[in-house]
């Protein structure tokens, strides 16, 4: 039987954090009226994709209060039952959209902040 021996180093999660900012500031920049359903449906489905991410990695969220309350808060925001359908309204798409863009910023900073002077 093998088994695998790993380095610590190695198995930090490193996401792509420039990428995430980028689609954060996308969503930030759009306007409700030049943005297409498509538009705001495929923005709302990469942002949480972005979230999903953030949420996978050990933020220490057990020993931060505050960092479990944005776990808490992203993971009522995701839920099935909160998210838009095809049938929603475009401003409220459009609303939760940025709502997804700002909880993944809040805990984009949180993951920057927990590995400063760590190659990103």
């Amino acid at each position: 039987m093998a088994s695998v021996i790993r380095d610590p180093e190695t198995t930090r999660e490193h996401l792509e954090v420039d990428w995430f900012r980028d689609t954060v500031t996308v969503i930030q920049l759009m306007d409700l009226s030049r943005s297409t359903r498509a538009d705001i449906d495929a923005r709302t489905a990469e942002c949480i994709g972005h979230l999903e991410e953030l949420l996978a990695v050990d933020l220490g969220a057990d020993q931060d209060d505050e960092v479990m309350e944005l776990f808490r808060r992203a993971y009522r925001h995701l839920d099935l039952s909160s998210r838009p359908t095809p049938a929603t309204p475009a401003y409220d798409a459009f609303a939760y959209m940025r709502d997804t863009a700002t909880v993944t910023f809040e805990l984009l900073k949180v993951y920057v902040t927990k590995n400063e002077g760590q190659d990103q």
